[in-house]
């Protein structure tokens, strides 16, 4: 990997971990750090298209309530995910995200709104260790393991895993189960909103011509 790699949007603040002498030939990744709630979290470099700084973002009706809506990067329609309500986390702070984590997934562009991007993280990739059980809220088959640094506790995420049709349909699911609780829905509603979100090609066309529409009249 190049390790001079940069992508548009990304703080310019970086830090490396330097390998040990004995560790001298191990491989350095680059990694994008970024809060959500009171954790940190990173995502691998190469599954970073670029960060955008949050814009308007145009709500999709009857999408399930992770799923904030599509907005424009550069001419192209991306879908913008809650990532930190998709993955239940809870936060102290009030207010909506600072950045936008643009990712291409199976030939999907995706738009994940976190707190804030905070730095470039560049380690050995041997201070990657496995996941701990119980080190986080959310399913293990999310994370690919977790970096210490001094005090911090890093989850490093696997974007192509989170944002998988079977990924989007299981948290489909659990918050369905949520919001019956709360607010019961007929068989026939909960059916429709659990298609809404497994992103299939119809609704995907919908949406992309949809947004075309709202582009070709702001113009």
């Amino acid at each position: 990997m190049d390790n001079n790699k940069t992508k548009a949007g990304i703080p310019a603040t970086s830090h490396t971990v330097h390998a040990r002498s004995s560790d001298s030939q191990d491989k350095i990744v680059e990694l994008i750090v970024f809060n959500m709630g009171d954790e940190e979290f990173a995502a691998n470099i190469d599954q970073v298209r670029e960060v955008i700084t949050r814009g308007t973002i145009t709500p999709i009706p009857d999408s399930p309530d992770f799923v904030e809506g599509i907005t424009n990067v550069r001419g192209e329609i991306t879908v913008a995910i809650d990532l930190k309500g998709g993955l239940s986390l809870e936060s102290p702070q009030e207010g909506e995200g600072k950045h936008i984590i643009i990712t291409e997934q199976d030939n999907s562009l995706f738009g994940l709104i976190v707190d804030e991007v905070t730095q470039v993280l560049r380690i050995p990739e041997s201070q990657i260790r496995p996941t701990p059980e119980a080190v986080t809220r959310m399913k293990k088959v999310y994370v690919n393991g977790v970096i210490t640094l001094d005090e911090r506790l890093i989850i490093l995420l696997d974007l192509s895993k989170v944002l998988s049709e079977e990924s989007l349909a299981r948290l489909t699911q659990l918050r369905l189960k949520d919001n019956e609780a709360d607010s019961p829905i007929s068989g026939d509603e909960a059916k429709e909103l659990q298609q809404a979100a497994t992103g299939s090609q119809e609704q995907q066309a919908d949406v992309t011509e949809e947004a075309e529409t709202v582009t070709q009249e702001a113009v």
